[in-house]
C-alpha cells in the first residue's frame, strides 16, 4: 500500500502543467535534444514540419545515429474528417493562425498532404531515418509529441500544455495508446516512395507521382498551383505559434 501510493505521488510529480509559449517552446527543444524516436498524434502536423521533423533529422545526421519517428494525423482523402477539423479550429478562433491563414476544410486537406511529403522528402535524404504515417479517420483536440525523454500534450490554446516525463505511469501508458492508435490508422506505404526520387525543390508532376505511388492521388481539381502550394507548406512550413 504505501510503495502505491508512493508510486501515485511521484507520477504526479512528474505531469506538470506548461505555461506560456516560451516555456513550451523549451520543454519541445529539451525534448528533441538527444531522442532516437519521436511519435506524434495530431491534426495536420504543421509545427512538426516547420520545426519537429526538420531538427530531429538534422540532429540524428549530425550525431550519426538512427532516428524513429511515427506520425498519426488527419486523413487528407477523408473529406468528412477535413471539414470536422476546420470547423473545430474556426469554432475556437476565427482569426488567423501563427501562419496567417485561416481553418478551411481545403487547407487542412493540404497540411496533411504536406506531411505525408515532408516524411517522404526527408526518407529519401536520411538513410537512418525510419518513418511511419499512419492517416486516422477521426479528428483529436489534442497535439501528442513523445521523445525518448518526455511527453507533450497540447491543446487547442497554445499558451498551455502538460508534460509528462520518461519513467512515469503516464508517460509509459500514453507510449502504449499512441502506439495502439496508429496501429488502427490507415498506413502510408512510405517505403514506396523511394521509387520516385524528389528533387531538393520538387517537381509538380513528381509530387503527383508521389501520391499516386503511394495510393493517395490528389483531388482531380487540384491545380499545379495547388500542388505547389502543397510543396511549401510541406517543406517550408511556418511555426504557427509564433
Amino acid at each position: 500500500m504505501v510503495s502505491g501510493a508512493g508510486r501515485a505521488l511521484q507520477d504526479l510529480s512528474v505531469v506538470n502543467v506548461l505555461n506560456g509559449a516560451e516555456e513550451i517552446a523549451k520543454a519541445h527543444t529539451e525534448a528533441r535534444d538527444g531522442t532516437d524516436r519521436w511519435i506524434f498524434k495530431g491534426g495536420t502536423g504543421t509545427y512538426l514540419r516547420a520545426v519537429t521533423l526538420p531538427e530531429c533529422v538534422a540532429a540524428a545526421r549530425r550525431e550519426r545515429r538512427a532516428l524513429v519517428m511515427r506520425l498519426e494525423i488527419i486523413d487528407p482523402g477523408d473529406e468528412r474528417v477535413c471539414e470536422a477539423y476546420a470547423r473545430f479550429r474556426r469554432s475556437m478562433s476565427q482569426e488567423p493562425d501563427g501562419t496567417g491563414k485561416v481553418w478551411t476544410p481545403e487547407r487542412t486537406r493540404k497540411e496533411a498532404f504536406g506531411t505525408i511529403l515532408a516524411g517522404c522528402w526527408y526518407h529519401q535524404r536520411f538513410g537512418l531515418l525510419e518513418i511511419h504515417i499512419g492517416l486516422s479517420a477521426t479528428m483529436t483536440t489534442f497535439r501528442w509529441d513523445l521523445s525518448a525523454s518526455s511527453l507533450i500534450i497540447t491543446g487547442e490554446d497554445p499558451r498551455r500544455a502538460l508534460i509528462a516525463r520518461r519513467g512515469s505511469f503516464y508517460y509509459d501508458s500514453c507510449t502504449t495508446e499512441l502506439l495502439a492508435s496508429l496501429e488502427q490508422a490507415r498506413r502510408v506505404p512510405v517505403e514506396l516512395a523511394r521509387s520516385v526520387p524528389l528533387s531538393e525543390e520538387p517537381t509538380i508532376e513528381e509530387v503527383r507521382r508521389l501520391f499516386e505511388t503511394l495510393g493517395l492521388p490528389l483531388p482531380r481539381s487540384y491545380t499545379d498551383r495547388d500542388v505547389a502550394d502543397l510543396t511549401r507548406k510541406a517543406l517550408r512550413a511556418k511555426n504557427p505559434y509564433l
